[in-house]
């Protein structure tokens, strides 16, 4: 009986010690993670888009399931202009976890910089039913109508965007301008947006912008109720 007793006890301890063996390499390879992100993010931030993706390649082969690895390695991808390599790691977040938000979006935007904006269109509509409250696919989703000549629907996208966040035309996010429409037309239009919300000073720096890139159609501007309160501006005076 006492040698089974130990032999029972010697399995255990064995098993306690291959455990304890197992958390250290999953440790390791944790660390190992964290040191590879900071050294990818520390390249992306220095715009050493090469590095990065070198690095976040190491880093998705130590953790292969981590869909926020695939994802900052699809936008590093993008950026440095591969968009076939981009499209694979941003699908394969969407694989690993099918309501990521950001890779919806960022997938939607490789299609729009192909003027495919349709399909541009149904990936951001993805983004926005994962996560409603970012101003950014908004923004994007807007853009995307603009492209396809759908004002009106540019407009509640964008009414949106400015709900969630006013300043959501400054932000910095992976996004794409509506290559087929002139940059006048949609500054005109978000200026329009901004001035119906009253924000007359950044309307009018967007008229200014619109201005610069050939728009003329003051008649417009006088003649349309959103703009009201920008058109007795001395400066709106001074674009004329």
């Amino acid at each position: 009986m006492r040698t089974k007793t130990l032999a029972l006890a010697s399995a255990a301890a064995l098993a306690a010690v291959v455990t304890a063996s197992a958390d250290t390499t999953v440790q390791a390879k944790a660390a190992n993670v964290i040191d590879l992100v900071q050294k990818a993010e520390v390249s992306a931030a220095r715009q050493s888009w090469t590095a990065a993706i070198d690095a976040y390649k190491q880093a998705v082969d130590e953790n292969a399931k981590d869909p926020v690895l695939r994802n900052k390695l699809g936008i590093c991808y993008q950026r440095a202009g591969d968009a076939k390599q981009a499209r694979k790691a941003y699908k394969k977040a969407i694989e690993l976890r099918k309501d990521y938000a950001e890779a919806w979006n960022n997938l939607g935007t490789l299609e729009h910089a192909r003027n495919r904006y349709k399909q541009a269109i149904s990936h951001y509509a993805k983004a926005i039913q994962a996560k409603p409250a970012d101003a950014v696919f908004h923004k994007n989703l807007g853009v995307a109508w603009l492209a396809l000549g759908n004002v009106d629907e540019a407009a509640e996208a964008w009414n949106e965007a400015y709900r969630i966040d006013p300043a959501f035309l400054a932000s910095q996010a992976v996004a794409v301008p509506a290559d087929a429409v002139s940059l006048a037309r949609q500054d005109y239009l978000y200026a329009k947006l901004l001035a119906a919300h009253g924000q007359t000073e950044k309307a009018l720096e967007y008229l200014v912008k619109a201005h610069a890139q050939g728009f003329h159609d003051f008649a417009r501007v006088e003649g349309d109720k959103d703009f009201a309160s920008l058109v007795t501006d001395p400066r709106y005076a001074a674009l004329k």
